[in-house]
């Protein structure tokens, strides 16, 4: 009887070993990666024309387009753009106005930031939705644009 009683002791100590773990919800931390697409206008760029308006979109999980910093550089180099960052709306939506390039042929590369950690999921419990899921949105690029092509001169 005695071995008897000690055998299920032993049994109930590795199933709660076991089932310790799973009972805690202990959630892993999903990485989320995307893709990001970038236009520029008015192109080729005319000669009296000193900036251009450079958009694009964020496409990833929906977690992960809202709130995104968006950074630009021209390649291969012209002016400095370093202090000019747009934002992604609630769809991965963006809009910048930068100073035109200097060269023609330059394209314009687009980075958009790691977007850290984010929590999805409500408070409902539901047998279909992870709640409280953590997910981490990664940088993406750099994309580069089509090429710009900046008119002559009109004399």
């Amino acid at each position: 009887m005695k071995k008897l009683i000690s055998a299920c002791a032993v049994c109930a100590v590795a199933v709660a070993v076991v089932a310790a773990p799973s009972a805690l919800g202990v959630k892993s931390t999903k990485q989320v990666f995307g893709t990001v697409s970038v236009t520029v206008t008015p192109n080729p760029v005319p000669d009296a024309t000193t900036t251009v308006t450079a958009s694009g979109n964020v496409a990833s999980n929906s977690s992960c387009r809202k709130g995104r910093t968006v950074t630009f550089a021209y390649s291969p180099a012209g002016p400095d753009l370093s202090a000019i960052t747009a934002v992604t709306g609630p769809n991965g939506d963006y809009t910048a106005t930068l100073p035109k390039p200097t060269t023609s042929g330059a394209t314009l590369q687009v980075t958009v930031t790691d977007g850290g950690f984010r929590k999805v999921g409500g408070k409902k419990k539901s047998k279909r939705t992870k709640r409280g899921r953590q997910i981490h949105c990664n940088a993406i690029g750099p994309t580069a644009s089509a090429p710009i092509t900046l008119e002559p001169p009109v004399l």
